[in-house]
């Protein structure tokens, strides 16, 4: 069951960060309403679809999720910087920012991280685990009222849209509360529901999410970081939907080669994909003399985020090959 159980979130998230890869390059407006409208409580969700109780003291938890988030954080901070700011300097003999910005980017001190902004996803899923962890270990018996405040606050600070406080702590407590709902989710066994897996029912949800995405919600673009969310109850149900749906689909799919690889890497593309924007721009600006505008039809966007994820193909392909064969080195030797 458990393995089971793996094999499709593997998949759920291979699809799901390439849905957050081709939102991010030049997508349309109908393209970024649908995925912006759930992908990112989409991946907190599954985080806390994941999780377990630990049997270790809250030290050992922090010292493991400080491994686990924070240093890719921060490597991935230190490659961003040195290409962008040695690119940026050759071309225009400047830095990118001020020290001090650049600084308060590096340790997301001001709310932003600078060049590569799907970096924020990582330490804001660090305060929401270490928070979630902290609860269940002391205050199991009043999660509901913990629930209830950290909504109270989501309600709030969605009143605050735009604004963008240290460590993304804007964010933090509508994050909390997807990262709950997946934990309940598991704890209910809520995706095995019979009812659940009747074709028309999963028909009937999606059609409810486009519905809510761009009726209900006005068409919002939804900026999760900022809070820019449009009708906050709408956006709730909506991206409940948008997961359950998605979840759903990749239950059916079950265990993929393709998209079970890219799932087990999310994190290394989350990291890097923006390293392709750097290269699709420059090129087309080198061809052409002209700058890449913000949006082109979906078929090219689809285009740019295969070629993207056929790089990231191969380089994971030839990391397990050259794994296998120093595995097999060290068994031979033995």
């Amino acid at each position: 069951m458990t393995t089971k159980r793996m094999d499709w979130i593997d998949t759920a998230k291979g699809i799901g960060i390439f849905l957050v890869v081709w939102g991010h390059f030049y997508a349309s407006d109908t393209l970024k309403i649908i995925i912006y409208g759930f992908h990112m409580p989409l991946f907190f969700f599954l985080s806390g679809y994941l999780y377990k109780t630990h049997a270790i003291s809250l030290p050992a938890f922090l010292k493991k999720k400080c491994k686990q988030l924070l240093v890719p954080f921060f490597l991935f901070q230190i490659i961003t910087f040195v290409v962008v700011g040695a690119l940026t300097f050759v071309a225009s003999k400047q830095l990118t920012a001020s020290p001090i910005t650049m600084l308060q980017q590096f340790f997301f001190l001001n709310g932003d991280v600078g060049f590569n902004s799907p970096l924020w996803f990582l330490v804001v899923l660090f305060s929401v685990e270490v928070i979630f962890f902290v609860m269940m270990r002391y205050f199991s018996k009043w999660q509901w009222l913990v629930a209830l405040l950290f909504l109270i606050l989501a309600v709030f600070l969605s009143t605050k849209s735009g604004i963008r406080l240290t460590w993304g702590l804007q964010i933090m407590p509508l994050s909390w509360l997807f990262y709950y709902a997946g934990f309940q989710c598991r704890s209910w066994y809520f995706l095995t529901w019979k009812l659940l897996q009747k074709k028309y029912i999963i028909l009937l949800m999606a059609l409810s999410y486009v519905l809510a995405v761009f009726y209900l919600n006005q068409g919002q673009i939804v900026g999760f970081r900022s809070n820019n969310l449009g009708n906050f109850f709408v956006f709730a149900v909506a991206a409940i939907l948008g997961i359950l749906v998605f979840c759903l689909i990749c239950k059916r799919i079950g265990k993929s080669k393709l998209w079970g690889l890219f799932g087990r890497h999310s994190l290394v593309i989350m990291g890097t994909h923006y390293f392709f924007l750097m290269l699709y721009a420059n090129g087309w600006k080198i061809l052409t003399h002209q700058s890449l505008n913000a949006a082109y039809p979906t078929w090219i966007t689809l285009l740019l985020t295969c070629f993207a994820f056929l790089i990231y193909y191969l380089c994971f392909h030839i990391q397990n090959l050259i794994h296998k064969n120093n595995r097999q080195k060290k068994e031979f030797f033995q």
